[in-house]
């Protein structure tokens, strides 16, 4: 009897060990990206998970047509499909954009995102997948389907934050390539259905940062896509490149328009029906004019000029956070509710 109860316990010790060695071979790179996780603001924390997050399997399997599609992958790719995804609920935003250089030819990129009366915590992302190109970006929690209360106060927060590698706002890759999603102005959503690979919004953006060097490469990887629109609105991406082109994306009667302009608010830009159009008309060319201003009475800008003239277009109810991406330092500066007196800088790379 004891000899039979002696390999029992040993059997389920060595269940075990066997359950532990599975489980960290299938979480240790989710586990070293939540033992990452810091808080460097109010209510904002930053993340770096280094490896492969799928990216390529998302795209074989064919991308995915709305947030929730983007979740449900998450949850069976980097969870295993131990986790139920979150019920993403849409919401609208508003935000300002400018790309310029500086006397040395280097680019400078400003973002305001605004959000009314946002109390959403804040993501800033590192990824440095094996093949593709190390980045960091912006997530927005409650677009992940968290509350705004939500904090990173054990492993399981922590874990949860890997969605937002999926869902970046914003970002800038190591070759210098920036991409950031602005409502374009009205309520009509993008929805192609060409037989392409889908995409959302806000998975293109991580489709770009991780696979595209420059403007150019970033329109190919757009053009070869299905875009369907994250929430109820349009959008347009903004994209500027470390050799200084700057371009908006839009996308008009499902059909994707591109406009040569280091300047984006939340009206239409590309010639279409729609051209100058906006919800916030009166708002977004007051934004667009003011940044247009500044940089026309500079012959070139500095970083202190780029942050000048995002802080002119910010407000302290308005702007959740503002970014000056820098391509010479490959680094990013944040500011917080339109308080520009404390910067929080981070490299693209750690």
């Amino acid at each position: 009897m004891k000899k039979v109860l002696k390999i029992a316990l040993w059997s389920v010790l060595v269940l075990i060990v066997v359950a532990g060695v599975c489980a960290y071979v299938m979480f240790r790179k989710q586990y070293a990206a939540a033992q990452s996780v810091e808080q460097v603001g109010d209510k904002m924390y930053t993340m770096t998970f280094r490896g492969d997050y799928g990216l390529d399997d998302f795209l074989e399997q064919g991308g995915a047509s709305s947030p929730n599609e983007v979740a449900a992958f998450v949850c069976n790719h980097l969870f295993y499909g131990l986790v139920s995804p979150p019920d993403v609920q849409p919401t609208d935003f508003g935000c300002s954009f400018i790309s310029t250089k500086d006397k040395d030819g280097n680019m400078l990129i400003g973002r305001n995102f605004d959000w009314p009366e946002c109390k959403s915590p804040i993501a800033i992302i590192h990824t440095q997948p094996e093949k593709d190109y190390a980045s960091v970006s912006t997530a927005c929690i409650s677009f992940l389907g968290f509350g705004d209360d939500w904090k990173p106060k054990g492993m399981p927060e922590k874990m949860a934050l890997l969605a937002a590698i999926y869902a970046p706002l914003d970002g800038m890759n190591e070759k210098g390539l920036v991409v950031a999603d602005l409502v374009a102005g009205d309520h009509t959503k993008t929805n192609q259905n060409s037989g392409r690979v889908n995409l959302t919004t806000t998975s293109s953006i991580r489709v770009l940062l991780d696979k595209a060097a420059n403007v150019e490469e970033a329109l190919k990887l757009l053009e070869s896509c299905d875009m369907h629109s994250d929430i109820d609105f349009s959008h347009h991406l903004a994209i500027s490149d470390a050799k200084g082109r700057c371009v908006v994306v839009e996308w008009v009667d499902d059909k994707m328009l591109v406009v040569e302009t280091p300047l984006c608010t939340n009206h239409y830009l590309a010639e279409s029906r729609l051209k100058d159009y906006s919800l916030y008309s009166e708002d977004s060319h007051r934004r667009f004019d003011i940044m247009q201003q500044m940089k026309d009475s500079l012959t070139t800008m500095k970083a202190d000029d780029v942050v000048e003239s995002i802080r002119r277009v910010a407000s302290e109810d308005m702007t959740r956070w503002s970014v000056v991406f820098d391509s010479k330092t490959l680094s990013a500066t944040y500011y917080q509710h339109g308080n520009f007196g404390k910067p929080y800088s981070t490299a693209i790379v750690k």
